[in-house]
């Protein structure tokens, strides 16, 4: 035991004592608050600019009633002038519309205009109109909108908005309706999500698949970064034939063992740090999202992040166990590479299937992906973060996974043993059986 220890302090140490460690602890929190509150931030974000555009209405009916839409607060720019400045075009008594259009063409190229919109004659035609145009398929009645720019979604909302909401007033107009009273009557209801617990009622608008997302994202990076440090340990120790001076006083397995234990703590130490982040972030989470941001944060029971510490630990003792194995077969990383893909393969598997989980996380496939052993750290802490399982599935993933945990250390042990010490060309399979096989 004291043999291990000694491993356990050295690997623990001389990766905490470098610049990596310390930048990466530091900077982790930091990149996560960077993932989570930019895409929100910037989302929100508008350009303030003042804008000419072109209108070139063939019903002469809408744009009037456009223009003095625009012209309303909510599509006002923050310094109070309009945001779109509209200039009406005509097509000329005896032009055609293609003639027209590639003189607002010109003007686009040419920067006289930022974009133009053409509304066609019959935008608001009858009903015998509407129905030729939807029977025959044709997209005719559709109202261009002309630019170089055509993928700022916000403005080509907002002023699909304000051009449909003059259409439909002024159909309505025509029918004898009142439309402010058919507003009130189609107004749309918001479906708001309450996640109900044991502790009562909370809003949760995306905060469970935030959270759950995240988790799991985490728990598959861990495995993956702190495995290929172990694969990358045990390769260059054996390169450097340093290895065969720390086997003359221990055995393989107490090395092994004490590799996977000692680098297993570094990322416990890492996490521990994140989560006092994580803690206080949570604190002020609500100053840091926009207030148009349809988004809630939702609180995280205990019992998620104890279930995480465990998944953690079981899930990194059972990959170690790999990668531990596989740097023991190989003299290289590039050696490595060939054999890390299949063990890469069951860690990426899980991340295809989680928006599956996510939106059916007690259906019968979830459950059996959350109990086969290799898929278990990722999905099952899906599903609690999710939706929180019944115990038994919980407690018989717990079991599988210890159990296949036990068998993978002694299988890897058996290979480390005689592969740490063996050098030239990566052993075939049937070679690897049989050191499985001595005793």
């Amino acid at each position: 035991m004291r043999k291990i220890l000694s491993v356990i302090k050295r690997e623990y140490i001389q990766i905490v004592r470098t610049k990596g460690f310390i930048i990466g602890t530091i900077l982790g929190p930091v990149l996560m608050a960077a993932i989570l509150v930019v895409p929100i931030v910037v989302a929100s974000m508008t350009v303030e600019k003042q804008e000419t555009i072109g209108v070139a209405d063939l019903s002469r009916e809408i744009f009037l009633d456009l223009d003095k839409k625009l012209g309303e607060k909510e599509y006002m720019l923050k310094d109070g002038f309009r945001r779109y400045v509209l200039k009406k075009f005509e097509r000329p008594p005896v032009g055609s519309i293609d003639e027209l259009k590639k003189e607002l063409n010109a003007k686009v190229l040419n920067k006289e205009l930022s974009a133009y919109i053409l509304i066609p004659e019959h935008v608001l035609g009858d009903e015998a109109a509407v129905s030729a145009v939807q029977e025959a398929g044709s997209r005719d009645n559709d109202v261009e909108y002309v630019s170089q720019h055509t993928s700022d979604f916000e403005k080509l909302g907002s002023l699909n908005n304000a051009l449909n909401s003059v259409i439909i007033e002024k159909r309505l107009k025509r029918e004898g309706l009142d439309p402010e009273k058919i507003s009130q009557f189609i107004q749309r209801v918001r479906l708001k999500p309450i996640k109900v617990t044991k502790k009562g009622e909370e809003e949760d608008t995306m905060g469970t698949f935030m959270v759950s997302y995240f988790l799991a994202l985490i728990i598959y990076m861990a495995i993956f970064i702190y495995g290929s440090v172990i694969m990358r340990g045990v390769i260059e120790e054996k390169s450097s034939r340093v290895i065969e001076v720390i086997l003359s006083s221990m055995r393989p397995f107490q090395l092994m063992l004490g590799k996977i234990l000692g680098i297993g703590a570094v990322g416990l130490t890492q996490f521990s740090v994140w989560a006092v982040f994580g803690l206080a972030a949570t604190s002020y989470s609500k100053s840091f999202i926009p207030a148009g941001a349809e988004i809630s944060l939702v609180s995280i029971p205990t019992y998620v992040f104890i279930y995480f510490v465990v998944f953690f630990i079981l899930g990194y003792f059972l990959y170690a166990t790999f990668y531990a194995a596989v740097g023991s077969l190989v003299n290289s990383e590039k050696e490595a590479q060939q054999l890390v893909m299949p063990i890469t393969m069951f860690l990426i598997l899980p991340l295809l299937l989680l928006i599956f989980v996510i939106r059916s996380p007690d259906s019968g496939l979830s459950v059996f992906l959350s109990l086969f052993p290799l898929f278990t750290p990722i999905i099952m802490m899906l599903r609690i973060a999710v939706l929180l399982p019944p115990f038994v599935q919980i407690g018989a993933s717990i079991v599988l996974l210890i159990l296949t945990v036990l068998l993978m250390t002694w299988l890897a042990a058996k290979i480390y043993r005689v592969g740490v010490l063996m050098y030239g060309k990566p052993p075939k399979f049937a070679e690897i059986v049989r050191w499985i096989r001595y005793k």
